[in-house]
């Protein structure tokens, strides 16, 4: 039976795309930054997370390819389809088909 996690899917989505944010990284490592950075209360098993990053993926929310891990295992490394400079602003229109509500139209950073 698949687990599942008592994290609403928004609220998974969100932990999810923030830790992102910080740049490429594979599955397994997005579930242990969560744990790791909320001191083991949030623990978001492969039934919950793998789903939410394929809805993330589909929905445009995040790309993914696929790299060679630390360990050379092969894993899918998500990532933020705007770049750091269409971020960085505060919220604006965007022009981006990618990501509307978190990219920034690059005329409108400083």
């Amino acid at each position: 039976m698949t687990e599942k996690s008592d994290i609403p899917q928004g609220a998974l989505d969100l932990l999810i795309l923030k830790v992102v944010a910080l740049g490429p990284v594979h599955g397994y490592a997005i579930a242990q930054r969560l744990q790791q950075v909320s001191r083991d209360v949030v623990q978001v098993p492969q039934g919950s997370l793998y789903p939410a990053l394929h809805r993330l993926e589909n929905r445009g929310l995040l790309t993914a390819d696929w790299k060679q891990t630390e360990t050379g295992r092969e894993a899918k490394f998500y990532r933020n389809p705007c770049t750091f400079s269409q971020v960085r602003s505060p919220p604006t229109l965007c022009t981006s088909t990618h990501n509307p509500l978190i990219c920034r139209s690059s005329r409108h950073n400083p």
